[in-house]
């Protein structure tokens, strides 16, 4: 046996054993337990496969590398930028991986790696929480079609690939300025143009000194509520927006700023408000994950912003995208 077979072995053990590990300590059915054991599969493969399998591979790991420098970043900024951004970034980065593999791989194989990349990094975490990622769905069918219409235009580049780009680009324009806040929220609120939900009595807020607040004291005030949970990074990229608005209108008693944490284990809410405070001042209050105000809402991801009119009827829901223009006309007319 040769080094260089020796030394496959040995990783091919290591990495089954990282593989076995991963299996017994982390739930099987979890979206990051699936990539990393798919990862790993992959590096084993890899190591054995011919030269055609292995231009197949690496092809799958920079379309891995572009998607999260590119599209995860963008989703992270808004789900509307990651359309408007990512859409055209996708159609760029297939024709140019394209070009690169043009010698390596057929034009169906870089396609077919392409599309089962895509899948696979998005696919598992769509299926095991099929609700909560229901909202950037529209992204996920724009990546796509960025795919095959880079793929078209590498191999066709005629005036069919050029208007399909065109057209394509045309509805990822509007989904940033309009359809995304309509397609958010029918998801959030089960309508094209947002539900009412009207708060009672016993909807409680708790802050950090464990004294209550009920919402129906803020009647009479447009409240802005932004919920959040633990381990949520989009939540925390979302804060310097909320910082903003809280420090606009911290001077106006009528307009109430806040954060909501929304508790799944006790001592969450203690241990991400020692983090919250070394750079944020706005106010953030705690519900349980099993509070009656969360299930009325039916918040169903994070984050979700609330927005609250004078009268104590909710008349936004959903990301800061959807709520915004409501919050800013509700502002507006108590002036």
């Amino acid at each position: 046996m040769n080094r260089k077979n020796l030394l496959k072995y040995i990783a091919t053990a290591l990495l089954g054993s990282v593989a076995a590990y991963v299996s017994i300590k982390l739930p099987l059915l979890h979206a990051e337990t699936i990539f990393f054991l798919t990862v790993i599969a992959m590096l084993i493969i890899y190591m054995y496969a011919n030269k055609k399998i292995r231009y197949m591979i690496q092809l799958s790991f920079l379309w891995g590398v572009i998607y999260a420098l590119v599209i995860m970043v963008f989703r992270g900024v808004s789900r509307n930028h990651a359309i408007l951004i990512g859409f055209p970034a996708i159609v760029l980065f297939t024709w140019a991986l394209a070009y690169v593999y043009r010698n390596k791989l057929s034009a169906k194989n870089i396609l077919a790696v392409s599309l089962v990349t895509l899948i696979l990094l998005e696919g598992p975490v769509r299926i095991i929480n099929y609700s909560s990622t229901l909202v950037s769905l529209p992204s996920f069918i724009f990546n796509i079609t960025g795919i095959l219409i880079g793929n078209m235009l590498f191999i066709k580049r005629n005036k069919v690939a050029g208007f399909s780009f065109l057209i394509v680009f045309g509805c990822a324009v509007w989904m940033f300025c309009e359809g995304g806040a309509t397609w958010a929220n029918r998801i959030f609120n089960g309508t094209f143009t947002g539900k009412i939900c009207t708060p009672d009595d016993n909807y409680k807020l708790y802050d950090e000194k464990g004294d209550v607040l009920f919402l129906s004291e803020m009647e009479g005030k447009i409240v802005l509520l932004d919920f959040w949970c633990n381990g949520c990074g989009a939540c925390w990229r979302k804060f310097p927006v909320i910082q903003s608005l809280y420090d606009t209108h911290r001077m106006n008693g009528n307009v109430v700023i806040a954060g909501v944490f929304v508790e799944s284990k006790n001592g969450e809410y203690e241990n991400n408000m020692k983090t919250f405070h070394r750079k944020y001042t706005f106010p953030v209050f705690k519900v349980s994950k099993e509070d009656s105000l969360v299930k009325k809402l039916a918040i169903k991801s994070f984050p979700t912003i609330a927005v609250m009119d004078a009268n104590g009827v909710f008349r936004g829901l959903g990301s800061t995208e959807v709520v915004m223009n409501i919050f800013d006309d509700l502002v507006e007319s108590l002036k």
